[in-house]
């Protein structure tokens, strides 16, 4: 009877730290903000500019992307449908958006339309200071969305 009882508090222990290890990974909704975050994750920023030689492999923690400063992504390389996933980097200040045009004169304009569907995921961040939104079709008055920060739309 002892043996049995201690196999379950195992268990339970066991469930338990299970369960909060797995609340401590990000599993990323959209596979292309997942590819653009591992391609580009370096320190404290994901760059569009910068690129690791090699992609991030295992697991990612909810705390890395938690001491990111600075978030970019171009849409062009990454076809991101649904960002989402930024509701992991709480503590960032500058996001940029962008589709990044093919060559000098290119206006085109990222047609996802969903695409900023959930950018109010990023009026909870608390240290957000610009916003930056270039080639992108835009649906709301983003600028009234976030009144504290600098937003810049082009």
């Amino acid at each position: 009877m002892m043996k049995k009882r201690r196999i379950q508090i195992a268990i339970v222990v066991m469930s338990v730290i299970c369960i909060y290890i797995m609340d401590q990974i990000v599993f990323f909704k959209d596979r292309e903000f997942e590819r653009a975050v591992r391609d580009t994750l370096i320190s404290s920023k994901v760059s569009m500019v910068d690129r690791r030689e090699k992609a991030l492999d295992g697991i990612i923690w909810k705390r890395d992307l938690e001491r990111v400063q600075s978030v970019s992504i171009n849409f062009r390389e990454y076809k991101v449908k649904n960002i989402e996933d930024i509701k992991y980097f709480k503590n960032t200040k500058t996001v940029w958006f962008s589709y990044i045009s093919a060559y000098d004169g290119d206006n085109s304009i990222y047609e996802e339309e969903n695409v900023l569907d959930n950018i109010y995921l990023i009026k909870k961040f608390k240290y957000l200071e610009d916003l930056h939104l270039y080639h992108l079709k835009i649906n709301e008055d983003i600028e009234a969305m976030f009144p504290d920060t600098k937003v810049f739309i082009e």
